[in-house]
Protein backbone atom coordinates (compact mmCIF):
# COMPACT_ATOMS: atom_id res chain seq x y z
CA UNK A 1 0.00 0.00 0.00
CA UNK A 2 1.63 3.41 -0.95
CA UNK A 3 0.65 6.97 0.40
CA UNK A 4 0.55 10.39 -0.99
CA UNK A 5 -0.27 13.69 -1.33
CA UNK A 6 -1.88 16.32 -2.97
CA UNK A 7 -3.28 19.94 -3.37
CA UNK A 8 -6.50 20.89 -4.58
CA UNK A 9 -7.66 24.61 -5.80
CA UNK A 10 -11.25 23.85 -4.34
CA UNK A 11 -13.05 23.71 -1.10
CA UNK A 12 -12.84 19.59 0.21
CA UNK A 13 -16.29 19.17 0.38
CA UNK A 14 -16.13 20.41 -3.53
CA UNK A 15 -13.79 17.36 -4.35
CA UNK A 16 -14.72 15.06 -6.78
CA UNK A 17 -15.00 11.66 -6.02
CA UNK A 18 -14.49 8.76 -8.61
CA UNK A 19 -13.92 10.80 -11.51
CA UNK A 20 -10.64 10.72 -13.06
CA UNK A 21 -8.24 13.75 -12.19
CA UNK A 22 -5.00 14.41 -14.11
CA UNK A 23 -2.38 16.10 -11.32
CA UNK A 24 0.28 16.09 -9.45
CA UNK A 25 0.71 13.67 -6.84
CA UNK A 26 3.91 13.37 -4.44
CA UNK A 27 4.66 10.00 -3.26
CA UNK A 28 5.08 9.59 0.65
CA UNK A 29 5.78 6.18 1.11
CA UNK A 30 8.89 5.72 3.28
CA UNK A 31 12.09 5.13 1.17
CA UNK A 32 14.64 6.49 -1.14
CA UNK A 33 12.03 8.30 -3.42
CA UNK A 34 10.19 9.83 -0.97
CA UNK A 35 8.48 12.79 -1.82
CA UNK A 36 8.69 12.20 -5.90
CA UNK A 37 6.34 13.78 -7.27
CA UNK A 38 4.29 12.57 -10.23
CA UNK A 39 2.03 13.64 -12.95
CA UNK A 40 -0.19 11.29 -12.96
CA UNK A 41 -4.49 10.44 -13.64
CA UNK A 42 -5.91 8.75 -10.66
CA UNK A 43 -9.62 8.62 -8.87
CA UNK A 44 -10.19 9.73 -5.54
CA UNK A 45 -12.66 8.62 -2.75
CA UNK A 46 -13.46 9.62 0.52
CA UNK A 47 -14.16 6.32 1.80
CA UNK A 48 -10.44 5.44 3.38
CA UNK A 49 -10.85 2.17 2.35
CA UNK A 50 -12.39 1.83 -1.07
CA UNK A 51 -9.55 1.76 -3.48
CA UNK A 52 -6.08 0.87 -2.18
CA UNK A 53 -3.20 3.08 -1.54
CA UNK A 54 -3.95 6.52 1.17
CA UNK A 55 -4.25 10.00 0.21
CA UNK A 56 -3.53 13.02 2.45
CA UNK A 57 -5.25 16.27 0.70
CA UNK A 58 -3.59 19.70 1.19
CA UNK A 59 -5.12 23.03 0.47
CA UNK A 60 -4.08 25.69 -1.79
CA UNK A 61 -1.92 26.67 1.30
CA UNK A 62 -0.73 23.42 2.21
CA UNK A 63 -3.17 22.87 5.11
CA UNK A 64 -3.30 19.43 5.69
CA UNK A 65 -7.58 18.30 5.57
CA UNK A 66 -7.76 15.72 8.73
CA UNK A 67 -9.51 13.90 7.06
CA UNK A 68 -7.86 10.67 5.11
CA UNK A 69 -9.28 9.88 1.45
CA UNK A 70 -8.13 6.66 -0.55
CA UNK A 71 -6.74 7.36 -3.78
CA UNK A 72 -6.11 4.63 -7.27
CA UNK A 73 -3.60 5.93 -9.71
CA UNK A 74 -4.70 4.56 -13.22
CA UNK A 75 -1.31 5.89 -15.24
CA UNK A 76 1.57 7.81 -14.12
CA UNK A 77 3.12 10.13 -17.84
CA UNK A 78 6.06 12.85 -18.09
CA UNK A 79 5.10 16.19 -17.32
CA UNK A 80 6.77 17.16 -20.30
CA UNK A 81 6.62 15.10 -24.04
Amino acid sequence: MAEYDTFIDKEFEELQEDEEIVGVIRDLTPGKKKYKCLCAKFRISKDPKKYPDTLWVRLGRGQLVPDVCSVQVIETFDPVP
